[in-house]
């Protein structure tokens, strides 16, 4: 409903689409200065960087610890001397801390806050990367993976739910991908560094890999750094701590006006009041409303879609699928699938 009525200003099929929003749509028109969008400045240095603070930080560490594994296989096999299982382990570790993380993300989020679940995020993140980076046996390796992979699962959750409460509506879809623009990249800088004129398996310039490892240290750090100066989410603030002042002062910083924070704030009033007089959709109705169904429907197979096309495999494993496919420069190669990744997530 958002994209039908800011993007193409149909208000009648927005309504039609969401049926029981109708009042949540009047409301966010007050917002913008009806008729349309664009009348009032909606970017602003602070909303920039409170964006910037949450991919860089967060949706980055994402994709660089992703792509971080597929070309320094054989340089920690060197090291290491493992077990095919044992290398497996290694590059799944972050998906079994991701799972839990993944999970934990929401439960957190709301219980400290936004801004707090960022800050307390970059501690697992700090301390798997200084076991990658400092690991002496694979076990520690792994450990590490696992710990890190846990701080990736929350904020791969945390990421997209501020940017997305931050932003104003009329841009909250351009901005929610950023946070997959950002993933992409750090794919590609994982992919980049890990060359072989980057990062030698062996001879005097071999100390680079603990340096390698170390990379997501960076973008915790400038979390750390620029997070105080970022306000915490409105939507929290109003929702779930009920202080409403608070998330007025937190939407004026954003937005740099007093009167559209007073106008969202009445928004957001309007639709919690909607919200309490409003059916709600059980899950028993996804299945048996033809309409619900086919929307449930759409997002399972696209996610499926996703997974089942082995991209997760590639990624993890591009150097030596590209090698067994009769490329002379493996370690090469992936950059190629970073690159594609970059341009179809821009596109989209």
């Amino acid at each position: 409903p958002n994209w039908l009525y800011y993007n193409t200003e149909r208000e009648d099929e927005a309504v039609v689409s969401t049926q029981s929003t109708g009042d949540m749509i009047s409301s966010e028109r007050s917002i913008d200065n009806d008729p349309l969008v664009g009348k009032r400045k909606v970017w602003t240095l602070t909303l920039v960087l409170a964006i910037l603070c949450a991919i860089v930080g967060s949706s980055l560490q994402f994709g660089f610890q992703t792509g971080c594994m597929a070309n320094t296989q054989t340089l920690l096999n060197d090291k290491f001397n493992v077990s095919n299982v044992t290398m497996s382990t290694m590059v799944s570790g972050m998906a079994m801390g991701g799972l839990v993380g993944g999970l934990s993300a929401g439960l957190i989020a709301d219980r400290v806050g936004r801004k707090m679940c960022m800050a307390l995020n970059n501690i697992p993140m700090l301390i798997g990367t200084a076991l990658m980076a400092l690991s002496f046996n694979e076990y520690f390796f792994i450990f590490g993976r696992v710990i890190g992979g846990f701080a990736v699962g929350i904020a791969t959750g945390i990421a997209p739910m501020y940017i997305s409460e931050i932003s104003p509506v009329s841009i909250k879809g351009g901005v929610g991908v950023s946070h997959q623009f950002m993933i992409t990249l750090g794919i590609l800088i994982a992919f980049v560094l890990s060359i072989k004129d980057v990062l030698p398996e062996t001879g005097k310039e071999e100390w680079r890999w603990h340096v390698y490892f170390a990379f997501p240290a960076v973008p915790a750090l400038f979390q750390l750094l620029v997070l105080p100066f970022c306000p915490e989410s409105p939507n929290w603030l109003y929702y779930n701590k009920e202080r409403e002042d608070l998330a007025k002062n937190a939407l004026t910083k954003l937005r740099k006006s007093r009167e559209a924070a007073e106008e969202e704030i009445e928004a957001m009033i309007k639709e919690r009041t909607a919200g309490t007089s409003s059916v709600m959709v059980t899950y028993g109705q996804f299945l048996t409303n033809p309409t619900l169904r086919l929307s449930l429907l759409i997002g399972v197979v696209l996610q499926c879609a996703q997974q089942l096309s082995g991209i997760n495999a590639i990624l993890n494993y591009a150097p030596a699928i590209f090698k067994d496919a009769g490329e002379s420069n493996a370690d090469l190669a992936p950059i190629s699938v970073g690159a594609i990744f970059n341009l179809m997530t821009f596109v989209s």
